[in-house]
């Protein structure tokens, strides 16, 4: 074997690399092909805001609107927060986890670590869904740009 390939550098990219072409893969002709598992994201990451919210005294109603789950304001003309397989933090998870896998060290020790950090991105994901729809209800020019 080359000794450059010997390098923790290389390796990291090697290994990173090798597993996200995998993981796309799998993602494109598989889960997003014959599984429903980004719809339930969207749906889970709505349903936690929306329950939020209302603990908060906010009344939000949740729209499903073909591949995207809506979270608004119960009584607005604004669109509210569309949530869709893009913005879902799914990819997030799996480029996440590639990291960590790729990055040297013990697997048992990552074991632990690789799930911690996905309930992290998820709840990261809600609060910036009920963050933009605060936002939006607010201040709907400010998300002209992005998110409806």
């Amino acid at each position: 074997m080359p000794e450059f390939l010997k390098h923790p550098a290389v390796k990291f990219l090697l290994t990173g690399g090798v597993l996200y072409g995998i993981w796309l893969l799998i993602y494109y002709f598989f889960i997003k092909v014959y599984t429903d598992w980004d719809y339930y994201l969207d749906l889970n990451i709505v349903w936690f805001s929306h329950q939020f919210l209302d603990l908060m005294g906010v009344q939000t109603v949740i729209e499903i609107d073909s591949d995207h789950v809506i979270l608004m304001m119960e009584k607005t003309i604004n669109t509210g927060v569309w949530v869709g397989d893009e913005c879902n933090g799914f990819k997030l998870f799996s480029i996440f986890s590639i990291f960590i896998i790729a990055f040297p060290g013990r697997i048992k020790d990552k074991l632990w670590f690789i799930p911690l950090g996905m309930i992290a991105i998820h709840l990261a994901n809600i609060i910036r869904v009920i963050s933009l729809l605060l936002i939006y209800e607010s201040y709907p020019t400010s998300l002209d740009f992005n998110h409806l």
